[in-house]
């Protein structure tokens, strides 16, 4: 309910005015009354005023005094002034104070309760965006660390992007780091843990050792860190000193950065088994690493954590001994780990659809069955790596494995023919790996239309409950902002027009095909008020449902 307050120094008119609002019972207006500007403000005072109607001209403290009076104390209050024919411009001037609109006295009923009801559409649109404002600050806070975990493991896991789109999305989630300039990478490790601990146990210890990470290495290099299987978390840091630094101190404040994080390790780890009882273990990279590289060094380095020295408690390490020359980099994905790594990320490129990473990494992984140098065992466990990681998606999907099976033979995912070489199975491999996104692409053009129609379905059969963004994306199994982005992309139009269109199809056809009164039309299509409702009308049609309903019923008859 909104607060109306009516001044005038004539009780006539403001006795008429109190009269008229209170027979309008649809704007749900709480009226009060002053017989003077002086009045005003002391009702003003006590009272929070949403809406005041004022005469211009008074005795004493006038119009355009107390409208002032009310903008500095009450900014949000609407003022609408009253006047006659003689100080018609004055009064027109007098919204360059701030004035919401102004009246003549002789105006009719109807123009000034629709001069209220814009007042009142104002003050609910300013208080939504101010609401919007504020709930989205609150929950931006609020998400913004889990948002920056999310994208920086995502670029952990292999998600290549351009410099310019690092640098927007660093500013967009404050990620304190310069997505311009390389990295070094820290992974640290619970050596163990005690039996006694519940997984909130865990939970709260890990974030207590990231935490003490955090605050040694902080206060001198950019850093942010990332806790990942519960026990292990990785530091990504720079040199404090941004692109400015010259090119003759740019590998002293590197090295300076360097040196003191593992400097501190050993201060990370007395600290960590001081205050939280921790075994803490540590491998820290000694080459900085360029953004697009940073996958392969993560999971190097967290492989290297799993073996020789990394297999014992509280040891702090660098990574120089995965670290190989040009002409042993094959070499390296020999390397068990690290083989194995790369075909675990194989697999998640397959899960999620990304082909450009799934090829890049599979040239890089069947390179051995190209190399005559390479053991026996290690290409025959490839082939069975391989084609476990497609019998395991055949196997998850009746649908994909009937159209794969129309597409190409799928013998030799069960057994090696002894008759074919190892490089005849790379072709093979391409083209099961072609079929699958084949079929991904062509699944997603029906499921794009399965979630449309069920859009469509959920909005008919509730439109008068809970149509909101978050509930139909809870009934399609889609985040809601990405609902938002698919339903648009799919169709052209957004989804919030989709449901306001719909709405006004069913509001037209009750108004014309039943004899519902309005109120009883709006509770059916959902809103709370009838005022509501014909507000929403009124902006679809440029009329009210009322003048509508008569407009149309009239054309009807003079056609008969």
């Amino acid at each position: 309910m909104y607060r109306l307050l009516i001044v005038d120094d004539l009780p006539i008119i403001v006795d008429g005015l109190l009269e008229l609002f209170e027979r309008t019972e649809h704007l749900e207006l709480e009226v009060m009354k002053a017989y003077s500007g002086e009045e005003a403000l002391e009702v003003l005072s006590h009272h929070r005023m949403d809406i005041v109607i004022s005469d211009i001209k008074m005795s004493g403290i006038e119009g355009i005094e107390l409208l002032q009076e009310i903008k500095s104390q009450w900014p949000a209050c609407k003022v609408i002034l009253l006047t006659g024919f003689d100080d018609f411009h004055y009064a027109k001037s007098a919204l360059t104070f701030g004035a919401f609109d102004y009246l003549l006295k002789v105006e009719s009923d109807e123009k000034i309760i629709h001069t209220v009801v814009r007042a009142i559409e104002e003050i609910e649109e300013e208080q939504g965006k101010a609401q919007m404002i504020l709930r989205a600050q609150s929950k931006m806070r609020i998400a913004m660390p889990s948002l920056q975990k999310e994208y920086i493991w995502g670029l952990l896991q292999g998600k290549t992007l351009t410099g310019q789109q690092l640098r927007n999305a660093f500013a967009e989630i404050d990620i304190p780091l310069d997505a311009s300039l390389p990295v070094y990478l820290l992974i640290g490790r619970i050596d163990a843990w005690k039996e006694m601990f519940t997984a909130p146990d865990k939970a709260l210890l890990a974030y207590a050792f990231q935490n003490i990470g955090d605050e040694y290495l902080s206060a001198h290099v950019r850093c942010f860190s990332v806790v990942f299987d519960m026990n292990k978390m990785v530091w990504i840091f720079q040199p404090k000193a941004g692109p400015e630094i010259t090119a003759d101190t740019r590998t002293m404040e590197w090295t300076r950065a360097y040196r003191y994080v593992s400097g501190n390790l050993e201060t990370i780890q007395a600290t960590s088994k001081r205050l939280l009882n921790l075994s803490v273990s540590f491998l820290i990279g000694i080459e900085v690493v360029p953004w697009n590289r940073l996958s392969d060094r993560f999971h190097a380095m967290k492989y290297g954590l799993m073996q020789g020295h990394g297999l014992f408690h509280e040891v702090i390490m660098n990574d120089k001994d995965f670290q190989k020359s040009e002409e042993k980099e094959k070499a390296k994905s020999y390397h068990d780990s690290f083989f194995h790594a790369r075909v675990q990320l194989l697999m998640s490129c397959l899960e999620n659809n990304h082909r450009e990473q799934f090829n890049h990494l599979f040239i890089e992984l069947t390179d051995i069955w190209n190399e005559p140098d390479t053991p026996y065992e290690r290409k025959v466990e490839l082939y069975h790596f391989l084609s476990a990681v497609f019998l395991a998606h055949l196997h998850k999907n009746k649908d994909m494995r009937d159209y794969m099976n129309t597409q190409i033979n799928l013998d030799m995912l069960f057994r090696q023919e002894e008759t074919a070489s190892w490089t005849e199975l790379i072709p093979y491999y391409w083209q099961i790996a072609d079929c699958f996104f084949e079929w991904n692409a062509l699944r997603g053009t029906e499921l794009q239309a399965e979630v449309v129609n069920k859009v469509h379905r959920y909005i008919e059969e509730h439109i008068a409950d809970d149509i909101s963004l978050t509930a139909i994306g809870d009934y399609v199994s889609l985040n809601p902002s990405y609902l938002s982005r698919l339903y648009k992309q799919i169709t052209g139009i957004g989804l919030s027009k989709y449901v306001n269109d719909y709405r006004n199809v069913i509001a037209k056809d009750m108004l014309l095909n039943t004899s519902m009164k309005v109120n009883e039309i709006a509770a059916k299509l959902g809103y709370n008020s009838a005022l509501a409702f014909i507000r929403f009308f009124k902006k679809q049609n440029d009329m009210t449902p009322q003048d509508f309903r008569t407009a149309r019923t009239e054309t009807m008859q003079q056609g008969q």
